[in-house]
C-alpha cells in the first residue's frame, strides 16, 4: 500500500508567498522561511516553491529556497 505524502505548494512572488484565485487578487502572506518553518513543523514531507515571476526573474527563486534550506533542518 502507498503512503501518502504531504507536498505542500507555496506561491511566491517578490520574495514572498501569496495567495489568491487563478493569480488574480494576490494579498501577501508571509515570509517563505517561516511558512516552510511551520509547514516542516506539521510534518510535510517535501515543499514545493511555484514562483509566479520566474520567467522574468530566477534569483528571487534561487535566494528564497537557498534561505529555507538554512533553515530547515530535515533537509539531508
Amino acid at each position: 500500500m502507498l503512503a501518502k505524502r504531504i507536498i505542500p505548494c507555496l506561491d511566491v512572488k517578490d520574495g514572498r508567498v501569496v495567495k489568491g484565485v487563478q493569480f488574480v487578487d494576490l494579498r501577501d502572506a508571509g515570509d517563505p522561511v517561516e511558512a516552510a518553518l511551520a509547514y516542516d513543523a506539521q510534518g510535510a514531507d517535501e515543499l514545493v516553491f511555484l514562483d509566479i515571476t520566474a520567467r522574468t526573474r530566477r534569483a528571487t527563486s534561487c535566494s528564497t529556497s537557498s534561505a529555507v534550506r538554512r533553515t530547515v533542518s530535515t533537509c539531508p
